[in-house]
């Protein structure tokens, strides 16, 4: 198999060289310390010549990453404890262990925490990785939902993920990239990197805090009226219109309100059958359809509201407003 030119070599016209970069290399000690601060250390387990990259995004208190391996790799590593660092494979193949648990393409690898970590990766390995600040994850939940987060992050380990939310983390994570290639001076604005930010951690949230082992949902909630219910969302509604110039995340809302996340997604799916991140994202796409009227492209409009994945949004777009972006913003541009 040929090595997946998933991004370019290049990271000319990026506005500067410590938020983006790309290294490659055909030596997998090299490799090994690409990624700045993980303490890693590689042995080649397949015969054949190494050949590997690393492409990153790093500023404030993120850090995303590309990394693709050709060959199969041991790999070992410790994290330092005000990190949390976790990886999805975006391209998987063959057999993997991880801390001792056989992982496959729906793994999210959980690779910080106390005691380091041991992968035995793969041939042909992408993995697409995020890590943050401890503080900046945890900052942005309420007590209840930080202690099922930290279930998960307290040691290096597998969480096995649904489908929709291994897919959500890729799509994620491919469609940045490419986006910020595509067009570096995003990254420019202080703005955009905040969103883009939020839109990690509110991710990362998704699945920390929503995979964690709960009691059942209508069992625990089956005392909440539907006034209660309703006096949530119309909070929630006021949060959105408070920051009507920014997108506002699930993690925000219920810190604002002093709730659960299962509080949130049980008022939103009784009451209006949807979730409060649907909810939250027809905002934001409305958010952007405002903006088409001012913003000097769609791609400029589609960043501010956190949309990192342009095919993806131009669809959700078209579902929501029965016309593609670009259309808007033309019919408003010659008005």
């Amino acid at each position: 198999m040929m090595r997946p030119l998933l991004y370019p070599e290049s990271t000319e016209n990026t506005p500067s060289s410590s938020v983006v970069s790309f290294q490659s290399t055909k030596d997998f000690e090299e490799q090994a310390v690409l990624l700045d601060g993980w303490n890693q250390g590689y042995a080649q387990l397949s015969s054949g010549g190494f050949e590997g990259y690393v492409s990153e995004m790093r500023f404030d208190d993120l850090h995303l990453f590309m990394e693709y391996s050709s060959q199969s790799l041991f790999q070992n590593g410790l994290l330092p404890e005000d990190v949390i660092a976790v990886g999805v494979p975006l391209q998987f193949s063959g057999n993997g262990l991880f801390c001792g648990s056989a992982c496959n393409h729906q793994s999210m690898h959980i690779f910080s925490g106390k005691n380091g970590f041991e992968f035995f990766s793969p041939t042909q390995l992408v993995m697409a990785g995020i890590s943050v600040k401890r503080d900046a994850l945890l900052n942005t939940l309420n007590a209840e939902d930080a202690e099922l987060a930290l279930r998960h992050i307290s040691q290096a380990n597998l969480l096995h993920l649904d489908n929709a939310r291994t897919n959500a983390v890729r799509d994620f994570m491919a469609g940045a990239f490419a986006m910020i290639h595509q067009h570096p001076q995003l990254l420019q604005s202080t703005q955009n990197r905040a969103s883009l930010s939020q839109s990690v951690i509110s991710l990362l949230t998704e699945c920390l805090v929503d995979s964690a082992d709960s009691t059942d949902k209508a069992m625990q909630h089956s005392a909440m009226t539907n006034a209660k219910c309703w006096n949530i969302i119309a909070e929630t509604r006021e949060l959105v219109r408070k920051n009507a110039d920014m997108p506002i995340s699930v993690a925000e809302v219920c810190q604002q309100l002093g709730i659960s996340r299962r509080t949130l997604q049980y008022c939103f799916q009784n009451l209006l059958n949807t979730t409060p991140m649907a909810y939250l994202r027809a905002e934001r796409l409305n958010g952007v359809r405002a903006m088409l009227r001012t913003e000097n492209s769609v791609t400029e409009a589609a960043a501010h509201w956190g949309f990192w994945h342009f095919g993806h949004f131009s669809q959700e777009y078209k579902k929501m407003f029965g016309e593609l972006p670009s259309v808007t913003f033309k019919r408003r541009q010659s008005h």
